[in-house]
Formats: C-alpha cells, structure tokens, sequence
C-alpha cells in the first residue's frame, strides 16, 4: 500500500524520501489529577482531567546516491519537520518533534531515519455555512471545533446578535460592505482591532453533535468556518 503524505504542502519527494515505513498515531489518553471521596459524601469529587499528547511515530527510508547526499536530504526533512503539518488520508496532523534517533545505515546509499512527534492537533479540511436567519451545524468529530465567523451586512447597522447554542455574541457598528472576522483569539475588520463593538464572553466553539446558529437580522450574513477535530 503507498501511502501518499505531504509536509507543509510539500511532497516527500523534495527530500528524497523513497518509501514511508511506519506512519501511525495513538488515540487520545487523559489524567485523571484528584479525584477523591470526601468522608461521609455520597458522590466523589471529580478530578481535573488532561489530556496527554498523542505521539506519531515515523520512520522514512531516504536513498541517494551519496553519504553526504543522504545527511543533507535528513538535515532537511528535520528542520523542516521540527513544527510542521502533515497531510494524510484527508486529515491534518499539527505536530512537534518529541525525539529522533541516529539514522540507521542500510547501505551507502539507503538511511532510514526514526522520528517521534508530539501531535498538537488533527483536524479535517475547512468546512463553512452561511445563514442570515438559522442554521444547523452537525460536527461528527468527537472533539470541540473551534468556530471563526466573518458578519457582513451590504448597509450600516446598529446592532446585530449571533448565537452559538446558548451563546449570544453581539456586534455593534456594522459598516455597509465591511467584512468583521470573529475568531482565533481576534477582532478584526479590515484588519484593525474591532473589539470593542464586539460583546463577546468567549470565542465560538461548536461541540460534537447538533449546534444552532442562529442571527437576529436578515439584513446581517454570517459564515461559520470549521475545522472538525479528531
């Protein structure tokens, strides 16, 4: 079977990788911190769960037609794997070098090379909706999505209230043909800082399962991007 993989949307090939042996990621695990009954308490205290990083492991065979060729090709790939994205099987995989090993001489002309990462993420292409009134949102992924919105409106308007589920975000000061991205932690139109037209409690996150978008304005479009999460 070959498997078929980019790195920051780049081809293995670039580095002379030849065949990819070993390509595999565990599942999530998580810690269970403090959990404890309380003398006479007819429940348990819950504890603080963490999730544990999933590792990827990988090993490459690189070919070429020197020693000094090999190592330069190595040098390479891992400075550029350091933090990096894979692409596999319509999955991204954000992840960070945990450790490497020494490459393994098969031949002069044959290294294969072992790495381990960290993976921060993994997550689908970008998927989006876009509603003026309400809307339905079904995340398959067993993880939460963070959500980044872009409100537009083709006239001003005062006021205009978007809800996530039970979260109500409230945009003050829309602009005609303005467009005001919600999202990654920023406020932005054109740009600039926005925030402080925005009510907002917290960032949008859609949970798995059903989600509702709803806006309070027909006049007021709101697109919904997403990346599902696994």
């Amino acid at each position: 079977m070959v498997i078929l993989i980019t790195i920051n949307s780049k081809n293995l090939d670039d580095f002379k990788i030849s065949k990819v042996i070993k390509f595999h990621t565990n599942t999530s695990s998580y810690n269970n911190i403090g959990s404890h009954w309380n003398t006479g308490s007819l429940k348990a205290i819950k504890g603080i769960k963490s999730e544990n990083y999933r590792v990827l492991n990988t090993k490459f065979l690189f070919k070429g037609s020197s020693r000094l060729e090999i190592l330069k090709n190595i040098s390479k790939f891992i400075e550029e794997s350091k933090e990096c994205i894979f692409y596999r099987d319509n999955l991204y995989y954000e992840v960070e070098i945990a450790d490497s090993v020494e490459p393994e001489i098969l031949n002069p002309g044959a290294y294969i090379l072992t790495i381990n990462y960290n993976v921060l993420d993994v997550y689908e292409s970008e998927k989006s909706i876009t509603t003026n009134t309400s809307n339905t949102i079904n995340i398959n992924s067993p993880k939460h999505c963070y959500a980044n919105l872009e409100i537009s409106a083709n006239t001003n308007v005062i006021s205009a209230v978007i809800s996530i589920n039970d979260t109500d975000i409230t945009v003050n000061n829309i602009k005609g043909n303005e467009t005001i991205s919600i999202g990654s932690g920023k406020v932005l139109a054109d740009g600039k800082s926005k925030i402080a037209d925005v009510d907002i409690w917290e960032f949008p996150i859609l949970k798995p399962g059903s989600n509702t978008i709803k806006v309070n304005r027909e006049d007021v479009n709101v697109t919904v991007k997403y990346n599902e999460r696994w």
